[in-house]
């Protein structure tokens, strides 16, 4: 081994160390002047440095000349001199190449009381610490610092009681620290720490760093460090730090940094830092963790942006302040089983954080790229932002997982950001907006790119200009306090949802319009709509279904194409806004129940609309007909109510033709064409009419009339023109109700007045209008024995039957005769 010899004239310092300590000069120089502008600490990087080399005067300082001559010669230091130097508060610092100090020297100065030691404490500089250097157990009562020093062994600091230690620039090969008590800051920057050590803490798993339970008055400070293990960089578990805890800018740990339990007054301040995990791809776990500041994970004033290769846990961790990640690259190195609330993470996990509360904003900013999902189930938010220029590649998994997780504001999702994965919310409760304007989605797990079943909104949902591509939006039995605005969004799904609003309870409208296209089928099902459901200008290439949906604020259906299906079965509204000829022939609308038109009431365009349906069902008719007849149409509602009977007998024709059928068709066919199915009483009385022209036309005819007969009380038989057909000699009666003929003579036209003389006019009357009776039809009556007789008497009776129908029609409808169609 080479010796190392020490010498004090300060004019023979290296050359070489001279120059190596310039350079880090002025890169502390450089470090100290970036401010920390991170939850209010008011300090500078390089403040440690500055600290522990306050008011020591270069040419105050011992100096320890190596001695010429062979280079295995050494200059043994007692502890007199290292006394001395502590003594004066100066820094024992190496003026040449090389400088060894023993490390039990070391500790025997660590075992001096207060009163021998100047406040400032004991600074080695550039020295090698040959031998173990255990401090484990001791009272240290003055700060200790080491500055670009080398140590040959591992450090022991199990339990010790430190007034302030710093670590700087140094080479350690692994510090022992479980039990720590530092009362002021401990400060490990720019050092390199490798090492795997086995302590009684962890029985599987060894580490570069152990802070098992240790204390930390101050703060823990690793600006610039890099720790290195084959496992775990640093354990710390159950930590407890009164100030923030700092890995800043070129700080790196190859292996896992476990911090479980920790406690930290201040902030976590992770700039520029990079992470590198090893432990089943665990980078950072700060599961159980309280820290009473903010935790930031962002890109230095360099521009170096933090790295995270591996998953950081934040499992029922506590945050009061904000958690800001900006500019930060994720890269999970292996997939995540049975982690959080879900099962499994099938793409990965970049942040583990179940149950994880934070007191402010979860922000992600900058171009922050996250090959990985956020697990942020069952946890308490403010506010979540993820901003514009954010990617999520987590291709068939979960890039943000929210489940029954609870928002104190709001959901915002800006325009721009790219989200390879899928956004799950069950059960979550969002107290202000959840916003997605201006979001591309894609590469979903189970075909789901938003899955918020039973998601509770107490304000609105924007989807607008939302595009969306491989899966659905799915808010199923949803509750929105506000409005569901999906103007221009662009979902895309062939074969499959689009968006599924169904068992949604919508406080506000749900707004399908303003260039909104869904290539997939948008399911609204049982859902409930306070204000209106408005999909004008929108376009529904797989169709829309509203089973049972309800919107009473109306429904506004002028969509910019044909959908080829429309069913509002059992749906109701109070407004209907649409264009009858622009319907699907696939439509369903039986049960569908609205109160008015809002501008087309033209009865021929909804008889069309309801004509064009391919399956006919009469409460579509009926429900029109009742929104013209309540307001003021009367005529137009009958008129789609005849049809309704119309379409009916087509539609039974269609089942079957049988011979009963077609008997029941027929007079079904006869009783639309008499009184238009009873709606057209009307009809009737014209028919009544042209049954009384007919039957008086043929009165009047002679050959009609030479067939009629009359009869008196004697039996004598009367022709209409008087002739005589028979006379018998009847002696008269006493009552004088019959007289005798005068034989051979004519007798009149009514047998000198025997019998009723005939009038075609009220014979027609008589026969046609059988409700009353002129004493005609009694009369006079067709020899049946005469030419044409039987066929007259038969015609006549027809038309008695035909009289009786249409007259006691005529009757019963006189009240609907009356009013204006």
């Amino acid at each position: 081994m080479r010796r190392w010899k020490v010498f004090g004239l300060a004019g023979l310092a290296s050359a070489a160390v001279t120059g190596a300590l310039a350079a880090r000069a002025e890169r502390r120089r450089r470090s100290s002047t970036v401010e920390d502008d991170r939850a209010g600490l008011g300090i500078r990087m390089g403040e440690s440095d500055a600290v522990g080399r306050a008011g020591i005067e270069d040419s105050a300082r011992p100096r320890f000349p190596r001695h010429e001559g062979t280079s295995g010669s050494e200059k043994v230091l007692d502890m007199a001199v290292l006394l001395r130097a502590c003594a004066a508060g100066q820094a024992i610092q190496a003026d040449g190449q090389d400088l060894l100090i023993e490390a039990h020297l070391v500790r025997e100065l660590c075992r001096r009381g207060r009163e021998e030691m100047d406040p400032r404490g004991l600074v080695i500089e550039g020295a090698r610490i040959r031998g173990d250097l255990d401090l484990s157990g001791m009272e240290v009562p003055f700060p200790l610092r080491f500055v670009g020093c080398v140590f040959d062994r591992p450090v022991n600091l199990d339990g010790a009681d430190l007034h302030l230690l710093v670590f700087d620039t140094c080479t350690v090969p692994g510090i022992l620290a479980n039990g720590l008590r530092v009362r002021r800051d401990l400060d490990l920057s720019r050092s390199r720490i490798t090492g795997d050590l086995w302590t009684s803490a962890s029985t599987s798993c060894t580490a570069a760093v152990w802070l098992c339970e240790s204390e930390i008055g101050g703060r823990l400070l690793c600006l610039d460090t890099v720790i290195e293990s084959a496992m775990r960089a640093m354990q710390a578990d159950r930590m407890r730090v009164g100030g923030s805890i700092r890995l800043l800018h070129d700080f790196e740990a190859r292996g896992a940094m476990r911090l479980l339990g920790v406690q930290v007054e201040g902030s976590l301040d992770l700039t520029g830092a990079r992470l590198t995990g090893s432990e089943r791809g665990l980078a950072l776990n700060l599961g159980d963790a309280r820290i009473g500041g903010s935790v930031f994970l962002i890109d230095d004033q360099t521009g170096r942006r933090p790295l995270v290769r591996g998953r950081i846990g934040l499992g029922n961790a506590r945050i009061s302040g904000q958690f800001l990640i900006r500019n930060a690259i994720f890269e999970p190195t292996e997939a995540v089983r049975g982690v959080g609330y879900s099962s499994s993470r099938s793409g990965g996990t970049a942040v583990s954080a179940p149950g994880l509360f934070i007191g402010g904003d979860l922000s992600v900013e900058g171009e922050c790229q996250i090959s990985g999902g956020m697990d942020l189930s069952m946890g308490s938010f403010s506010t979540i932002r993820v901003q514009r220029g954010c990617e999520f590649t987590v291709g068939g998994g979960h890039a943000l997982d929210l489940t029954n997780a609870e928002l104190r504001s709001s959901l915002v999702i800006e325009e721009g950001a790219a989200i390879q994965g899928t956004l799950r919310l069950v059960g979550a409760h969002i107290k202000g907006n959840l916003t997605l304007q201006g979001t591309r989605w894609s590469q979903p797990v189970k075909g789901s790119l938003i899955a918020a079943e039973g998601v509770v909104i107490e304000s609105s949902l924007d989807l607008r200009g939302v595009e969306a591509v491989g899966g659905r939006l799915r808010f199923r039995s949803a509750t929105v306090g506000g409005i569901v605005d999906a103007h221009g969004a662009r979902l895309r799904n062939p074969g499959g949802e689009a968006l599924s609003l169904q068992r949604v309870v919508v406080r506000g409208s749900i707004l399908l319009s303003g260039g909104f296209l869904a290539e997939g089928r948008v399911l609204l099902n049982r859902c409930i709509v306070e204000g209106q459901l408005d999909c004008e200008g929108g376009t529904f290439a797989g169709g829309i279904e509203a089973v049972s949906a309800t919107a009473r604020g109306g429904m506004r259906l002028r969509w910019t194409e044909v959908p080829p299906l429309v069913d509002l079965t059992g749906a109701s509204t109070t407004v209907l806004t649409d264009d009858p000829a622009r319907w699907p022939r696939d439509s369903a609308i039986a049960g569908f129940v609205y109160d008015r038109f809002d501008g087309i009431w033209d009865w021929r365009a909804r008889r069309d609309w309801l004509r064009a349906m391919s399956s006919f069902d009469a409460g579509p008719y009926e429900q029109a007909a009742r929104v013209f007849r309540q307001h003021g149409r009367p005529g137009e509602a009958e008129r789609l109510l005849i049809e309704q009977r119309r379409q009916a007998r087509r539609a039974s024709g269609s089942r079957g033709r049988s011979p009963g059928q077609w008997i029941r068709n027929a007079l079904d066919l006869l009783y639309g064409l008499s009184v238009g199915y009873g709606y057209r009483p009307g009809r009737a009385l014209w028919l009544l009419g042209a049954l009384l022209a007919l039957v008086g036309i043929m009165m009047l005819s002679p050959v009609v009339q030479q067939t009629l007969r009359a009869t008196d009380p004697r039996g004598n038989v009367y022709a209409v023109d008087g002739r005589l057909i028979t006379v018998d000699a009847v002696a008269a009666s006493g009552d004088a109700t019959a007289t005798a003929a005068r034989r051979g003579g004519r007798p009149g036209p009514c047998g000198d007045g025997q019998v009723r003389c005939f009038d075609p006019l009220f014979y027609t009357v008589d026969t046609v209008v059988p409700l009353m009776s002129l004493g005609q039809r009694a009369t006079w009556y067709p020899e049946t024995h005469s030419p044409h007789g039987l066929l007259i008497s038969t015609l006549l009776n027809v038309a008695s039957l035909l009289g009786w129908l249409l007259s006691t029609v005529v009757v019963l409808s006189f009240a609907r005769l009356a009013r204006p169609a």
